[in-house]
Protein backbone atom coordinates (compact mmCIF):
# COMPACT_ATOMS: atom_id res chain seq x y z
CA UNK A 1 0.00 0.00 0.00
CA UNK A 2 1.36 3.29 -1.11
CA UNK A 3 2.44 5.44 2.09
CA UNK A 4 0.36 8.52 0.15
CA UNK A 5 -2.63 6.57 0.51
CA UNK A 6 -3.05 6.23 4.36
CA UNK A 7 -5.82 8.69 4.86
CA UNK A 8 -7.09 8.39 8.50
CA UNK A 9 -8.85 11.86 8.25
CA UNK A 10 -7.91 12.00 12.31
CA UNK A 11 -7.35 15.73 13.18
CA UNK A 12 -4.16 17.42 12.38
CA UNK A 13 -0.92 17.29 14.55
CA UNK A 14 1.00 19.58 12.35
CA UNK A 15 0.87 21.52 9.55
CA UNK A 16 2.12 19.84 6.01
CA UNK A 17 4.70 22.11 4.31
CA UNK A 18 3.95 20.14 1.06
CA UNK A 19 1.21 21.83 -1.47
CA UNK A 20 -0.14 18.36 -2.60
CA UNK A 21 -0.78 17.58 0.77
CA UNK A 22 -4.10 18.26 2.96
CA UNK A 23 -2.99 19.92 6.55
CA UNK A 24 -3.38 16.54 8.06
CA UNK A 25 -1.12 15.22 5.83
CA UNK A 26 -3.34 13.54 3.28
CA UNK A 27 -2.72 13.14 -0.25
CA UNK A 28 -5.63 14.34 -2.07
CA UNK A 29 -4.34 14.20 -5.57
CA UNK A 30 -4.59 11.47 -7.88
CA UNK A 31 -1.44 11.46 -9.37
CA UNK A 32 -0.03 10.23 -6.16
CA UNK A 33 -1.43 6.69 -6.70
CA UNK A 34 0.80 4.19 -7.64
CA UNK A 35 0.46 2.36 -11.19
CA UNK A 36 0.26 -0.79 -8.71
CA UNK A 37 -2.75 0.46 -7.03
CA UNK A 38 -5.08 0.94 -10.36
CA UNK A 39 -7.03 -1.50 -12.16
CA UNK A 40 -6.51 -0.31 -15.37
CA UNK A 41 -9.89 -2.43 -16.50
CA UNK A 42 -12.38 -1.48 -14.56
CA UNK A 43 -10.81 2.02 -13.43
CA UNK A 44 -10.67 0.83 -9.94
CA UNK A 45 -8.33 2.53 -7.08
CA UNK A 46 -7.52 -1.23 -5.43
CA UNK A 47 -5.79 0.13 -2.44
CA UNK A 48 -6.71 3.64 -0.44
CA UNK A 49 -7.95 3.98 3.08
CA UNK A 50 -11.91 4.96 3.57
CA UNK A 51 -12.70 7.52 5.50
CA UNK A 52 -14.43 7.77 8.72
CA UNK A 53 -15.88 11.01 8.34
CA UNK A 54 -14.69 14.13 9.18
CA UNK A 55 -15.64 16.79 12.10
CA UNK A 56 -16.94 19.93 11.30
CA UNK A 57 -13.97 22.02 12.04
CA UNK A 58 -11.72 19.97 9.76
CA UNK A 59 -14.23 20.77 6.91
CA UNK A 60 -14.54 24.15 7.50
CA UNK A 61 -10.72 24.41 7.23
CA UNK A 62 -10.70 22.11 3.65
CA UNK A 63 -13.73 24.22 2.43
CA UNK A 64 -11.71 27.03 2.84
CA UNK A 65 -8.25 25.57 1.39
CA UNK A 66 -10.19 23.76 -1.44
CA UNK A 67 -13.30 26.14 -2.43
CA UNK A 68 -16.89 25.48 -2.95
CA UNK A 69 -18.22 22.51 -4.67
CA UNK A 70 -19.34 24.43 -7.42
CA UNK A 71 -18.58 25.23 -10.93
CA UNK A 72 -17.16 28.63 -12.31
CA UNK A 73 -19.96 30.19 -14.12
CA UNK A 74 -18.22 32.05 -17.23
CA UNK A 75 -20.42 33.17 -19.41
CA UNK A 76 -19.41 35.04 -23.05
CA UNK A 77 -22.12 37.36 -24.33
CA UNK A 78 -23.64 35.10 -26.75
CA UNK A 79 -23.25 38.94 -29.22
CA UNK A 80 -18.99 38.44 -28.50
CA UNK A 81 -19.33 35.03 -29.41
CA UNK A 82 -20.63 35.63 -32.66
CA UNK A 83 -17.87 38.53 -33.09
CA UNK A 84 -15.53 36.71 -32.44
CA UNK A 85 -16.14 34.46 -35.69
CA UNK A 86 -15.63 37.12 -37.89
CA UNK A 87 -12.32 37.35 -36.64
CA UNK A 88 -10.46 34.71 -36.74
CA UNK A 89 -7.28 33.80 -39.65
CA UNK A 90 -9.60 32.47 -42.10
CA UNK A 91 -12.58 35.01 -41.83
CA UNK A 92 -9.81 37.41 -41.70
CA UNK A 93 -8.66 36.33 -45.53
CA UNK A 94 -12.41 36.53 -46.62
CA UNK A 95 -12.60 40.17 -45.64
CA UNK A 96 -9.55 41.31 -47.50
CA UNK A 97 -10.88 39.57 -50.30
CA UNK A 98 -14.01 41.52 -49.95
CA UNK A 99 -12.59 44.58 -49.83
CA UNK A 100 -10.13 43.68 -52.61
CA UNK A 101 -13.64 43.07 -55.13
CA UNK A 102 -14.98 45.91 -53.59
CA UNK A 103 -12.17 48.32 -54.35
CA UNK A 104 -12.08 47.24 -58.24
CA UNK A 105 -15.72 47.28 -57.73
CA UNK A 106 -16.89 43.80 -58.55
CA UNK A 107 -19.99 43.77 -56.34
CA UNK A 108 -20.93 40.30 -56.90
CA UNK A 109 -18.10 38.46 -56.09
CA UNK A 110 -18.41 41.04 -53.11
CA UNK A 111 -21.48 40.15 -51.91
CA UNK A 112 -21.17 36.57 -52.14
CA UNK A 113 -17.54 36.75 -50.46
CA UNK A 114 -19.55 38.31 -47.73
CA UNK A 115 -22.69 35.75 -47.58
CA UNK A 116 -19.98 33.18 -46.93
CA UNK A 117 -18.43 35.18 -44.51
CA UNK A 118 -21.54 35.21 -42.45
CA UNK A 119 -22.71 31.78 -43.29
CA UNK A 120 -19.42 30.42 -41.78
CA UNK A 121 -19.99 33.03 -38.80
CA UNK A 122 -23.59 31.85 -37.88
CA UNK A 123 -22.46 27.86 -38.14
CA UNK A 124 -19.39 28.13 -35.55
CA UNK A 125 -21.60 30.26 -33.19
CA UNK A 126 -24.66 27.75 -33.44
CA UNK A 127 -21.80 24.80 -32.25
CA UNK A 128 -20.34 26.94 -29.43
CA UNK A 129 -23.89 28.05 -28.07
CA UNK A 130 -25.08 24.02 -28.42
CA UNK A 131 -21.77 23.30 -26.57
CA UNK A 132 -22.39 26.12 -23.69
CA UNK A 133 -26.05 24.84 -23.20
CA UNK A 134 -24.91 21.34 -22.71
CA UNK A 135 -22.73 22.29 -19.79
CA UNK A 136 -25.73 24.39 -18.64
CA UNK A 137 -28.64 21.52 -18.89
CA UNK A 138 -25.56 19.24 -16.73
CA UNK A 139 -25.34 22.10 -14.30
CA UNK A 140 -29.19 22.23 -13.74
CA UNK A 141 -29.14 18.16 -13.24
CA UNK A 142 -26.52 18.69 -10.27
CA UNK A 143 -29.16 18.47 -6.68
CA UNK A 144 -27.74 20.74 -4.42
CA UNK A 145 -28.20 18.38 -1.35
CA UNK A 146 -25.33 15.76 -0.37
CA UNK A 147 -25.57 13.39 2.54
CA UNK A 148 -22.23 13.23 4.74
CA UNK A 149 -20.74 11.85 8.04
CA UNK A 150 -19.79 14.93 9.93
CA UNK A 151 -19.07 14.41 13.80
CA UNK A 152 -20.17 10.84 13.70
CA UNK A 153 -23.67 11.74 12.42
CA UNK A 154 -25.09 11.23 9.26
CA UNK A 155 -26.14 14.74 7.64
CA UNK A 156 -27.67 16.53 4.75
CA UNK A 157 -26.13 19.56 3.95
CA UNK A 158 -25.48 21.82 0.97
CA UNK A 159 -23.29 19.88 -1.83
CA UNK A 160 -21.73 23.03 -2.27
CA UNK A 161 -19.83 22.27 0.44
CA UNK A 162 -18.29 18.79 0.37
CA UNK A 163 -15.05 19.08 1.03
CA UNK A 164 -11.96 16.18 -0.28
CA UNK A 165 -11.90 13.29 2.22
CA UNK A 166 -15.80 14.00 3.36
CA UNK A 167 -17.70 10.39 3.99
CA UNK A 168 -20.21 10.50 1.63
CA UNK A 169 -23.57 8.02 1.42
CA UNK A 170 -24.62 7.45 -2.48
CA UNK A 171 -28.12 5.41 -1.91
CA UNK A 172 -30.72 4.68 -5.04
CA UNK A 173 -32.01 7.84 -6.43
CA UNK A 174 -29.26 10.32 -4.96
CA UNK A 175 -26.77 12.22 -7.00
CA UNK A 176 -23.03 11.81 -6.65
CA UNK A 177 -21.98 15.06 -5.34
CA UNK A 178 -18.17 14.80 -5.87
CA UNK A 179 -15.78 12.82 -7.42
CA UNK A 180 -15.71 9.76 -4.55
CA UNK A 181 -13.84 6.46 -4.30
CA UNK A 182 -16.48 3.11 -3.22
CA UNK A 183 -15.18 2.73 -0.29
CA UNK A 184 -17.26 -1.23 -0.32
CA UNK A 185 -20.02 -2.82 -1.49
CA UNK A 186 -22.04 -2.34 -5.18
CA UNK A 187 -24.09 0.42 -7.04
CA UNK A 188 -25.24 0.66 -10.63
CA UNK A 189 -24.66 4.25 -11.41
CA UNK A 190 -26.20 6.40 -14.54
CA UNK A 191 -23.54 8.14 -16.34
CA UNK A 192 -25.24 8.65 -19.47
CA UNK A 193 -25.06 12.50 -19.15
CA UNK A 194 -21.39 12.13 -18.93
CA UNK A 195 -20.15 9.08 -21.43
CA UNK A 196 -23.13 8.85 -23.27
CA UNK A 197 -23.81 4.89 -21.91
CA UNK A 198 -27.22 3.83 -22.20
CA UNK A 199 -27.11 1.03 -19.66
CA UNK A 200 -25.81 1.81 -15.65
CA UNK A 201 -22.25 0.79 -14.88
CA UNK A 202 -21.59 -1.31 -12.02
CA UNK A 203 -19.34 -0.39 -8.89
CA UNK A 204 -17.56 -1.85 -6.59
CA UNK A 205 -14.81 -1.31 -4.09
CA UNK A 206 -12.53 1.28 -5.19
CA UNK A 207 -14.49 2.22 -8.52
CA UNK A 208 -15.06 5.50 -9.20
CA UNK A 209 -18.09 7.81 -9.01
CA UNK A 210 -18.42 10.62 -11.23
CA UNK A 211 -19.81 14.07 -9.91
CA UNK A 212 -22.75 14.43 -12.81
CA UNK A 213 -24.12 10.92 -12.20
CA UNK A 214 -26.65 9.14 -10.46
CA UNK A 215 -27.27 6.00 -8.43
CA UNK A 216 -29.59 4.06 -9.88
CA UNK A 217 -29.33 1.05 -8.04
CA UNK A 218 -28.05 0.39 -4.48
CA UNK A 219 -26.60 2.31 -1.40
CA UNK A 220 -22.68 2.23 -0.53
CA UNK A 221 -20.57 4.73 1.49
CA UNK A 222 -17.62 6.47 -0.43
CA UNK A 223 -14.77 8.86 -0.18
CA UNK A 224 -14.69 12.03 -1.79
CA UNK A 225 -11.73 12.52 -3.70
CA UNK A 226 -12.15 15.54 -6.03
CA UNK A 227 -14.57 18.65 -5.78
CA UNK A 228 -15.19 21.49 -7.97
CA UNK A 229 -13.64 22.34 -11.08
CA UNK A 230 -10.97 19.28 -10.02
CA UNK A 231 -13.40 17.00 -11.07
CA UNK A 232 -14.29 15.15 -14.43
CA UNK A 233 -17.15 17.05 -15.13
CA UNK A 234 -15.62 20.35 -14.04
CA UNK A 235 -13.04 20.03 -16.22
CA UNK A 236 -14.89 18.52 -18.84
CA UNK A 237 -16.98 22.26 -18.22
CA UNK A 238 -13.85 24.26 -18.41
CA UNK A 239 -13.02 22.86 -21.76
CA UNK A 240 -16.06 23.43 -23.14
CA UNK A 241 -16.94 26.99 -21.55
CA UNK A 242 -13.23 27.97 -23.59
CA UNK A 243 -10.36 29.01 -22.65
CA UNK A 244 -8.00 30.97 -24.27
CA UNK A 245 -5.72 28.27 -24.88
CA UNK A 246 -6.17 26.12 -28.17
CA UNK A 247 -7.14 22.92 -27.55
CA UNK A 248 -4.77 20.00 -29.82
CA UNK A 249 -6.94 19.77 -32.65
CA UNK A 250 -7.46 23.28 -33.07
CA UNK A 251 -3.55 23.02 -33.24
CA UNK A 252 -3.32 20.80 -35.63
CA UNK A 253 -6.59 22.58 -37.99
CA UNK A 254 -4.47 25.91 -38.03
CA UNK A 255 -1.28 24.55 -39.01
CA UNK A 256 -2.89 22.63 -41.72
CA UNK A 257 -4.37 26.70 -42.70
CA UNK A 258 -1.43 28.14 -42.59
CA UNK A 259 0.31 25.86 -44.60
CA UNK A 260 -2.40 25.83 -47.27
CA UNK A 261 -2.43 29.89 -46.92
CA UNK A 262 1.09 29.99 -48.19
CA UNK A 263 0.98 27.65 -50.71
CA UNK A 264 -2.50 29.14 -52.06
CA UNK A 265 -0.82 32.35 -51.80
CA UNK A 266 2.36 31.50 -54.06
CA UNK A 267 0.17 30.01 -56.56
CA UNK A 268 -2.11 32.35 -57.00
CA UNK A 269 0.59 35.11 -57.14
CA UNK A 270 2.05 33.25 -59.84
CA UNK A 271 -1.27 32.86 -61.68
CA UNK A 272 -1.91 37.10 -61.25
CA UNK A 273 1.74 37.18 -63.15
CA UNK A 274 0.74 35.27 -65.56
CA UNK A 275 -2.24 36.63 -66.30
CA UNK A 276 -0.97 40.05 -66.36
CA UNK A 277 2.15 38.74 -68.80
CA UNK A 278 -0.45 37.29 -70.99
CA UNK A 279 -2.24 40.78 -71.71
CA UNK A 280 -5.17 40.27 -69.35
CA UNK A 281 -6.22 43.65 -67.41
CA UNK A 282 -4.96 44.15 -63.49
CA UNK A 283 -8.75 44.15 -62.79
CA UNK A 284 -9.94 40.91 -64.27
CA UNK A 285 -6.30 39.52 -63.34
CA UNK A 286 -6.68 40.79 -59.74
CA UNK A 287 -10.42 39.29 -59.20
CA UNK A 288 -9.52 36.25 -60.67
CA UNK A 289 -6.27 35.66 -58.64
CA UNK A 290 -8.88 36.78 -55.43
CA UNK A 291 -11.70 34.01 -56.77
CA UNK A 292 -8.69 31.53 -56.69
CA UNK A 293 -7.33 31.88 -53.33
CA UNK A 294 -10.81 32.15 -51.41
CA UNK A 295 -11.69 28.88 -53.46
CA UNK A 296 -8.14 27.17 -52.23
CA UNK A 297 -8.27 27.67 -49.38
CA UNK A 298 -10.90 25.66 -46.54
CA UNK A 299 -12.33 27.92 -44.83
CA UNK A 300 -14.94 25.95 -43.14
CA UNK A 301 -12.04 23.59 -42.13
CA UNK A 302 -13.17 23.67 -38.53
CA UNK A 303 -16.55 23.95 -38.07
CA UNK A 304 -16.55 20.80 -40.77
CA UNK A 305 -14.18 18.84 -38.03
CA UNK A 306 -15.92 19.72 -35.38
CA UNK A 307 -19.40 19.20 -36.41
Amino acid sequence: MSNNLKKDYKPPVEESKDHNMSSDGISLKQTDIDDDDIDQDHNRTVNFEPSKGLTTAEAEKRLLEYGRNELEDKKTPKWLIFLQQLWAPMPIMIWIAAFTEAGIQNWPDFGILLAIQFINASLGYYEIVKAGDAVAALKKSLKPVATVKRDGKWINIDAATVVPGDLALLASGSAIPADCIVNHGTIEVDQAALTGESLPVSMYRGSKALMGSNVVRGEVEATVEFTGSSTFFGKTASLLQGNDELGNLQKVLLNIMIVLVILSFTLSLTVFGVLLADGETFSDSLSFTVVLIVASIPIAIEIVCTT
